[in-house]
C-alpha cells in the first residue's frame, strides 16, 4: 500500500492500476471526509485500506467525488459507498445515469480496453438515491475548513469535471491537463475514446491557467513536482505535438496497427520503468483518441 502526503489534510492514495505509480485517488480530510476519484472497481479494497492508513475510517467519509465516469476513475464508487454509510456520490448529471445501471459503460469500457479490461473490473450500480446529479455549471462543497469547487472542464471526456482547493490553492486537475508518470518523467495528452475534443481541451487549460494553483493533482499520478505554472506550459505542448506526430505517423504507415507501434515507441516510452501493459494501455487510447477527433477512425 502506497499513500502520500500531499500538503496538510490532503493525501494521495496509490489504486494500483497495472503497476505502483499509475492511477492515485485523493482523501481530503476535513470535517466531511471526502473521496475524490474512487478508481478502478477491482482496487476498491486497495484504496480503502488507503483511506484507513491515512487516519479516516471509510466509514465517515460523508463525500465521494467522481470527476467523470470513466471506470478507472469511477468504478469503485459503489464498493465505497458500501463501506460509507453516510457518503452520497457526486458526478456530471449527464453521466449519473452509467452509475445507477452501468451495463452500457462496462460494455463500451471492455469494447475500448480488451484485454486490458480485467484489471478494472465490473463495477456495481449505486442506489439512485445516492447520487448526486452536479449540474453543467458545476457545485461547491463544502467539507469543514476547506472547500471543494467543481468546474465543469469538458475535452478529455463531455462530463468531466476538475476541482479547485482555494484554501490550499490546490488543482486537481483530473485529465483536463493529461498525466504525468514520474519515474519515466513523461507528459502525455488527455486523448481517449470516445468523446476527445483537441478545441475544449485548449480551453480546458486556458481556464485552468487562471487559477495560478500552487499545487497540481493529477490522477495519472500524483502531484505535479516541478514548477506550477510550468504545467500548463507541458499540457499544451503535448496536446499539439501528439496531435501533429499521431496524424504524420497515421499519413506515413496507413494503419492504425502500425501508427500504435510507432506512437509507442517514439512517443510514450515509459516501458520500463513502468509495467509494459501501461505503455499499451495509453499508447492505444491516446492514439484511437486523435484519430476519430480527426475522423481517421
Amino acid at each position: 500500500m502506497t499513500t502520500f502526503q500531499v500538503t496538510d489534510g490532503v493525501h494521495g492514495i496509490d489504486a494500483e492500476l497495472f503497476d505502483s505509480g499509475f492511477l492515485s485517488a485523493y482523501l481530503f480530510d476535513d470535517d466531511e471526509p471526502t473521496l475524490v476519484d474512487p478508481g478502478h472497481a477491482a482496487g476498491a479494497g486497495t484504496v480503502l485500506d488507503g483511506v484507513r492508513e491515512c487516519g479516516v475510517d471509510p466509514a465517515d467519509l460523508q463525500h465521494v467525488v467522481c470527476s467523470h465516469v470513466h471506470v478507472d476513475h469511477a468504478g469503485a464508487a459503489s464498493a465505497v459507498l458500501d463501506a460509507a454509510p453516510d457518503a452520497d456520490v457526486h458526478i456530471h448529471e449527464m453521466t449519473a445515469p452509467h452509475l445507477a445501471d452501468p451495463a452500457d459503460l462496462i460494455a463500451s469500457s471492455r469494447e475500448a480496453m480488451g484485454e486490458q479490461f480485467a484489471a478494472m473490473g465490473e463495477q456495481d450500480p449505486v442506489p439512485e438515491d445516492r447520487i448526486v446529479e452536479v449540474p453543467g455549471d458545476g457545485t461547491t462543497l463544502d467539507i469543514g475548513a476547506n472547500t471543494l469547487e467543481l468546474i465543469h472542464a469538458p475535452g478529455h471526456s463531455p462530463d468531466h469535471f476538475a476541482i479547485w482547493n482555494a484554501e490550499r490553492d490546490l488543482l486537481f486537475a483530473a485529465e483536463c491537463l493529461g498525466g504525468y508518470l514520474e519515474r519515466a518523467d513523461n507528459f502525455f495528452p488527455p486523448s481517449t475514446l470516445p468523446n476527445f475534443d483537441v478545441g475544449l481541451i485548449e480551453d480546458a487549460i486556458a481556464r485552468l491557467r487562471e487559477f495560478d494553483p500552487e499545487h497540481v493533482l493529477f490522477p495519472h499520478f500524483g502531484a505535479w513536482p516541478g514548477d506550477p505554472g510550468a504545467v500548463f506550459e507541458n499540457a499544451e505542448r503535448e496536446l499539439h505535438r501528439y496531435d501533429e506526430r499521431i496524424r504524420e505517423l497515421h499519413d506515413e504507415t496507413g494503419s492504425v496497427a502500425e501508427t500504435k507501434a510507432r506512437v509507442r515507441e517514439e512517443l510514450m516510452a515509459v516501458s520500463p520503468p513502468y509495467d509494459p501493459v501501461v505503455e499499451e494501455f495509453y499508447t492505444s487510447l491516446v492514439t484511437d483518441g486523435y484519430l476519430k477527433y480527426h475522423g481517421r477512425l
